[in-house]
């Protein structure tokens, strides 16, 4: 899924069977649902199909459990991870074999305190930093990157701006996002997962290294079942819904989702496809 490189695009999911999860007192579910060599199921190959019929394919390298590298095959994109300990400290972004945007992580106490961005895309580089504020282990603050003027006689950035997200979780995914920009804008969602497994479950580190990155709640321990959100201020007025279907392999790790997006600024809906192969 090219969403899986390094962020998330909205993906909704309607299980088409369930099973009953032992989460820990953190919310990471630790029932696997693996075949008896007890080697864990890791995605290896992902595909995304728009409505359109383009589609995207990602392949995933791991060492262990330890996820390596991402490629985007259509786009000819890199993501090269590094890891201290179990926790994912840098994520590389390269095109066509130039380094475009490197993303540094800091923890505390195993959770995610910073993310350092430096993206070269152009120019010299936009360099940022959006700090984690835990306030409880289900209720989390940062401030999430909105936007920079870029000069393009000078090459360089400016009035780099922060939408403010207060975020809280349930069971280790998110349950709710509230974000709200300087001028005043807010984007409200909300979330209902499946009890199933998701795709990149069982890769060290991933999820909590990833799951603030958008506010879409595609990346969990589990599957997302429907989200509702809405847009407010600067005279406009928004709605937006994602479901979905989701099949399931016999150890409750999706196969395909077919997914539905919906927009009251647009008219119709769009249509995806996201097929997932495993190690196994």
């Amino acid at each position: 899924m090219k969403k899986l490189i390094i962020s998330s695009l909205a993906i909704a999911v309607i299980a088409s069977c369930s099973s009953s999860n032992d989460d820990d007192a953190s919310g990471n579910n630790n029932n696997n649902n693996n075949n008896n060599n007890n080697t864990p199921y890791l995605l290896k190959k992902s595909t995304e199909i728009s409505s359109d019929g383009s589609s995207y394919v990602i392949e995933y390298k791991y060492n262990g459990t330890k996820i390596t590298e991402s490629y985007d095959v259509t786009d000819k994109e890199k993501v090269a991870y590094t890891y201290d300990g179990d926790n994912i400290v840098k994520a590389e972004v390269y095109r066509d074999g130039i380094l475009k945007i490197t993303r540094e992580y800091s923890y505390s106490n195993g959770k995610l305190t910073a993310e350092k961005v430096t993206n070269k895309e152009k120019g010299q580089p936009l360099i940022y930093t959006q700090n984690y504020q835990h306030l409880s282990d289900n209720h989390v603050q940062y401030n999430d990157f909105h936007s920079a003027t870029y000069n393009p006689t000078t090459g360089a950035y400016s009035d780099i701006k922060f939408s403010q997200k207060d975020i809280y979780l349930k069971n280790g995914n998110l349950f709710s996002s509230s974000s709200t920009t300087t001028m005043g804008d807010k984007h409200d969602v909300t979330y209902v997962y499946d009890t199933n497994n998701h795709p990149m479950k069982n890769v060290t580190g991933f999820i909590k290294m990833d799951i603030f990155t958008f506010d879409d709640g595609e990346l969990g321990y589990n599957n997302l079942v429907s989200s509702d959100g809405a847009f407010t201020g600067s005279g406009w007025n928004s709605t937006h819904t994602s479901k979905g279907v989701h099949t399931l392999n016999a150890a409750n790790y999706p196969t395909k989702s077919e997914m539905t997006y919906v927009s009251s600024s647009s008219t119709g809906s769009d249509k995806r496809t996201y097929l997932y192969e495993y190690n196994k």
